[in-house]
């Protein structure tokens, strides 16, 4: 259960996939670049010029993820703000510029290509121009809410019917704003949920008024209280300042351990499985649950599903992969993780795997949406119930 490579095995892999990134950031840069010079002829600048501004744009996005954490003025949030739409913008460009690319291969075919570049470049820049205003304004917009109802083993009639509400992945800080944080904390305040969970994610790099998000999120009512688990953007943040913010909220921040209500629901809470390096712990987590009684287990990424269903945990709640945020990411993001958006099952177990509240980097969502999850937990009928030992 939790097998864990080991260190040098974990380090080389972590290695390769931070090349991997880095080589994929500038191919793409690359892409749109000579797709301009290609396509757009009439541009007064020379080729080297173009190369050479999108090269320090694209640096300006490694730049603020390092500067957002050693500098603390306004200039890194402004800096890191256009970063981040140019990033956003270099995604969409980047997949309409390659779907007109095919187009023209077709059109070669035919002999065609010459009459349709043009008509094909309109295309592309009219594309990404609106898709960029749609994802902009799809990412302002409020949340919306998800109703899921599940039906835990053990929970017993009497908590037929509690709900428990989700957010996760807010990353408030540059391109989530306190105004918007409180419009959520207004949404879940409105559902009247019997408990409240943070599934990770919740404080970013950018955020720079921790007080202010405490005293915010401390709205978050709920008749059995807050839990809340430390996601891998609250490493980045800072440990010690991420978790006084959450517990500002009001929220029991769960490291590796095991809470019970007194209604007797058990709630478990990990540390992010790969910043925290709590692979090894989630095991020990999971074998501190009792068996016969109902259990929530929160784990920013959803990871290692399988064991949890094999130690007996009811229902599983995960955030982490914002559903791919903007397309085609929603896509690619099925081929690193199992379990990518939505409600799951193992046997008598269950996960549910949240788009986000907020979203990180780019602020626009294309083909997905930001979401407050509201669980309602079934009790199982008699005939599921399971039989008492002698």
């Amino acid at each position: 259960m939790y097998n864990t490579p080991r260190v040098n095995t974990s380090m080389l892999a972590m290695s390769g996939f931070i090349a991997t990134v880095i080589l994929i950031y500038f191919g793409m840069q690359f892409y749109v670049a000579t797709w301009a010079m290609r396509s757009l002829p009439s541009l007064a600048l020379s080729r080297g010029a173009i190369i050479l501004g999108v090269l320090l744009i694209s640096l300006s996005f490694p730049l603020t993820l390092f500067g957002l954490r050693a500098w603390r003025g306004a200039w890194i949030r402004w800096l890191a703000y256009g970063s981040y739409l140019w990033l956003g913008l270099v995604f969409i460009w980047l997949t309409c510029a390659a779907a007109g690319d095919l187009f023209l291969l077709v059109c070669r075919l035919w002999g065609a290509v010459e009459s349709a570049r043009p008509w094909v470049t309109a295309a592309v820049l009219a594309g990404t121009a609106l898709a960029g205003v749609w994802s902009l304004y799809n990412a302002s917009r409020l949340p919306r809410l998800t109703e899921v109802e599940v039906t835990i083993p053990h929970l017993p009639a009497e908590l037929d019917g509690f709900t428990v509400a989700q957010l996760s992945d807010l990353h408030l800080g540059v391109t989530m704003p306190l105004s918007k944080f409180a419009a959520v904390v207004a949404q879940v305040r409105a559902l009247n949920p019997d408990l409240v969970v943070l599934t990770g994610d919740i404080i970013d790099a950018g955020l720079r008024d921790e007080t202010g998000a405490a005293a915010i999120g401390a709205g978050l009512k709920a008749q059995h209280g807050m839990f809340a688990v430390l996601g891998n953007h609250e490493f980045y943040h800072g440990v010690g300042a991420s978790a006084r913010a959450l517990q500002g909220m009001g929220a029991r921040v769960l490291r590796n351990e095991v809470m019970s209500l007194p209604n007797g629901l058990q709630v478990a809470g990990v540390d992010d499985l790969i910043a925290g390096r709590a692979a090894r712990d989630g095991a020990a987590v999971l074998a501190r649950l009792a068996p016969s009684k109902p259990s929530l287990f929160l784990s920013h990424q959803p990871l290692h599903f399988e064991e949890a269903a094999a130690g007996g945990v009811g229902l599983m709640l995960s955030g982490h992969t914002h559903n791919g945020q903007l397309f085609p990411f929603n896509l690619l993001v099925r081929l690193f993780y199992r379990h990518a958006h939505g409600l799951y099952r193992q046997d008598r177990s269950w996960l549910y795997v949240t788009s986000g509240t907020g979203q990180w980097g780019p602020p626009m969502r294309l083909f997905t949406r930001a979401e407050v999850v509201r669980l309602t937990l079934r009790a199982p009928a008699p005939s599921q119930a399971p039989v008492p030992g002698p």
